[in-house]
């Protein structure tokens, strides 16, 4: 684990609702560059769609398997988010869409030079719904627009 994460239930006064549901965008992203899978599933609902760089995946435990242990635990990361757009659509469902960019980068490899690291850039547009009061991610799909290093090292 890099660093320690902020818990999924913050301190403090309630976000609103628009600030909730950025921050389940962070908490899912924050989860793999901190590797925290606790932090992952407060994130995503448990029926959650994805088609993220290439992979679709049908519901939390397939996402974890197939997406987020293949990069948590193999790769060190860093994500931004940025560009962040809320639509509140409902009382329970939401609208969202953002840019990101992601650097990978072999495990303990960072400060070596060579091709350790393939950094990605890419529009998401994501589906929120709120299940028991926490704003959580139903669907999310990423267009990735540009790429630059080595591609082989997503492979692990």
């Amino acid at each position: 684990m890099h660093g320690t994460p902020l818990p999924a239930q913050l301190a403090g006064p309630p976000l609103s609702d628009r600030d909730a549901i950025a921050d389940a965008c962070y908490r899912a992203f924050a989860s793999i560059d901190h590797v925290d899978k606790e932090l992952l599933l407060s994130s995503v609902a448990p029926d959650i769609h994805t088609e993220i760089a290439g992979k679709t995946c049908h519901g939390a435990d397939e996402l974890v398997t197939k997406v987020w242990d293949n990069v948590s635990n193999h790769l060190d990361t860093i994500h931004y988010l940025t560009n962040m757009r809320v639509s509140v659509d409902t009382t329970t469902t939401a609208r969202v869409t953002f840019t990101a960019m992601a650097v990978h980068c072999r495990l303990g490899k960072g400060y070596e030079p060579g091709p350790n690291k393939f950094t990605t850039g890419a529009f998401y547009n994501c589906d929120a719904v709120k299940l028991e009061d926490v704003w959580r991610l139903k669907m999310m799909q990423s267009s990735h627009v540009w790429g630059d290093g080595d591609p082989s090292i997503m492979a692990g």
